[in-house]
């Protein structure tokens, strides 16, 4: 969740609350994030010089906006460019999705979709091994047709996630003109 309180805050300089209020928006079906754990996270990145603060005199409440620094951006942009491995696939796909725009480098954003799908799909051809020992669903009174329902369900979205993160791949800016591909 560190890094993707990085990447928020890439997108513009933020208070404690005002990257709460980006969870709470929404953004917890990526990350769930109480108010202590962010400010946590916060806390650390700023003691290990991810962050810097940035006072506001003119705030009533004394607000501190946090910024990133360069070695900041330098870890964010290490932590997209490698899923941990784990990570879930679909909260990994999900978080670095979200902040891929701002990775100015077009070979860079098609090798980070290229390491998701890649991750995306491990984990699919995992789910069709469970799938495929699910067992006979109709003799079994202990409940074996749910849990058959439960991993179709995690297939058919794995796969899901697998050809989304191709859609992406595949309609990626152009190439501008002068650039190899």
């Amino acid at each position: 969740m560190r890094n993707f309180i990085l990447g928020l805050l890439l997108l513009r300089p933020m208070s404690l609350y005002e990257v709460h209020a980006q969870f709470a928006a929404g953004l917890s079906h990526i990350y769930a994030a109480s108010y202590g754990s962010i400010h946590r996270s916060l806390k650390q990145l700023l003691s290990q010089g991810d962050l810097a603060c940035a006072d506001e005199p003119a705030s009533a409440r004394n607000r501190r906006r946090y910024v990133v620094t360069d070695q900041g951006r330098r870890t964010w942009l290490a932590w997209m460019k490698e899923p941990a491995s784990t990570e879930n696939a679909e909260v990994a796909a999900l978080a670095r999705v979200f902040l891929l725009g701002l990775v100015d480098d077009r070979h860079t954003r098609l090798s980070i979709l290229a390491s998701l799908r890649a991750r995306a799909l491990a984990e699919h051809e995992a789910l069709l091994g469970i799938d495929n020992e699910s067992g006979d669903r109709e003799n079994d009174a202990t409940g074996a047709r749910y849990r058959a329902a439960t991993v179709h369900y995690g297939v058919a979205a794995s796969r899901d996630l697998v050809d989304w993160l191709d859609k992406l791949a595949t309609t990626e800016n152009p190439v501008p003109a002068g650039e190899k591909r």
